[in-house]
């Protein structure tokens, strides 16, 4: 009924986000929390197995490989938070000396070239995990590679999918 919500002071709340803004959201919280639930799983796993190594001298045989899966799925779920806040490397100097029209333009063709990349970690990353689907980690027989592997199609299409969502915003006409 209310065209426009209003707050206590009397102005215009800010408008609520869209349902796709929401999803990404709570997308984005849960991969944040499941980010620090893999360096907090890793950290406790190789101090586990540096105190077997040298407390009872029992060195444990699967957790060093255990722990480089936890870091390969940290660096590709990570890179989609990178992607998310547009943490990865850039460059803003040589961009920001360009005139507007065209900084966008290099900005839309940056988009898309990244957004090549992203397509093609999915493909070949989904490749990989189909390829390795009976192949099984060698001190933890049951733990199928092709699950450790599933990280890369997985942020690939992440990061593909926020890709799109930012050259639509650097394809919206702007409100100047």
């Amino acid at each position: 009924m209310v065209a426009e919500q209003v707050n206590r002071g009397g102005a215009a709340a800010p408008p609520r986000p869209s349902g796709i803004a929401r999803a990404a959201g709570l997308l984005v919280s849960g991969l944040e929390v499941y980010c620090a639930i893999l360096m907090v799983g890793m950290a406790v796993i190789v101090l586990t197995g540096v105190w077997y190594r040298y407390v009872p001298q029992r060195a444990l045989s699967w957790y060093d490989e255990f722990a480089e899966f936890l870091l390969v799925w940290l660096t590709f779920y990570g890179s989609v938070l990178a992607t998310q806040r547009d943490a990865h490397i850039g460059f803003e100097t040589l961009t920001d000396a360009l005139p507007p029209p065209l900084r966008r333009a290099v900005a839309v063709f940056a988009e898309i070239v990244v957004l090549l990349i992203q397509a093609a970690l999915f493909y070949y990353g989904l490749l990989l995990a189909q390829a390795a689907a009976f192949d099984t980690a060698v001190s933890i027989r049951a733990v199928r590679l092709s699950w450790i592997y599933s990280a890369i199609p997985i942020s690939g299409a992440l990061m593909f999918l926020i890709g799109l969502w930012r050259l639509a915003g650097l394809l919206r006409p702007s409100r100047s």
